[in-house]
């Protein structure tokens, strides 16, 4: 059962049970830390957001629409850096340090111990890496074991196959298809929503 004082929890309380800003995920390949300015400050990231290859199968129709101005992520950055009910972290390829994408667990319901994944991997030199699968596997262990959220949900296009299959894969649940209700360019594609509680994500991890 959640911690009834933190329904409503402050800035602080909300922050130390999600363990920023010293949270720092680490992996084989990827390390998960606390989105900050200097990753606000950084080129490549506003490039990403400025690329339709990379932005197309995100569901943000106002970045395909036209090209989002600084000011606009740089006041969505802060909202989520400063947010009660938000967990934000920047993607770094282990190798080198160097920042690849983001990740966050948004929504997140402090009374029904739930949050939902999003995540993009900008740096497209990176995709087909793992670079995802294990950045969600990280986040969703956090959250989990030491959070203590007992299910996550996710959505994706119908049209990105690829990130349906790493969710599956790392023990979401396909529990709803809208149908054609997200726009791709000039057509309409499904939305697939996914569904995961902390024994499946345990028990899927026990077989890999």
């Amino acid at each position: 059962m959640n911690d009834i004082s933190l329904i409503e929890p402050t800035f602080t309380e909300a922050s130390k049970r999600l363990g920023r800003p010293q949270v720092i995920l680490s992996g084989q390949i990827v390390e998960l830390v606390c989105f900050s300015k200097q990753h606000l400050g950084n080129s490549k990231y506003l490039e990403w957001l400025h690329d339709h290859d990379v932005i197309k199968t995100l569901n943000l129709p106002a970045y395909v629409a036209r090209p989002i101005s600084l000011e606009e992520v740089t006041e969505y950055c802060w909202h989520l850096m400063n947010s009660t009910n938000n967990l934000f972290l920047a993607v770094h390829d282990k190798r080198n340090n160097q920042f690849v994408g983001t990740i966050k667990a948004g929504h997140i319901d402090w009374y029904s111990c739930t949050a939902d994944i999003g995540i993009m991997i900008g740096n497209k030199k990176s995709w087909g890496n793992g670079f995802a699968t294990e950045a969600i596997r990280l986040l969703c262990r956090h959250l989990f074991s030491h959070v203590k959220l007992r299910r996550l949900t996710a959505g994706a296009m119908s049209i990105n196959p690829a990130m349906i299959n790493v969710f599956e894969k790392l023990g979401f649940v396909k529990e709803g298809i809208f149908r054609l209700h997200d726009r791709h360019g000039e057509e309409y594609c499904d939305h697939i929503h996914l569904g995961c509680f902390a024994n499946e994500f345990e028990q899927l991890k026990k077989r890999t």
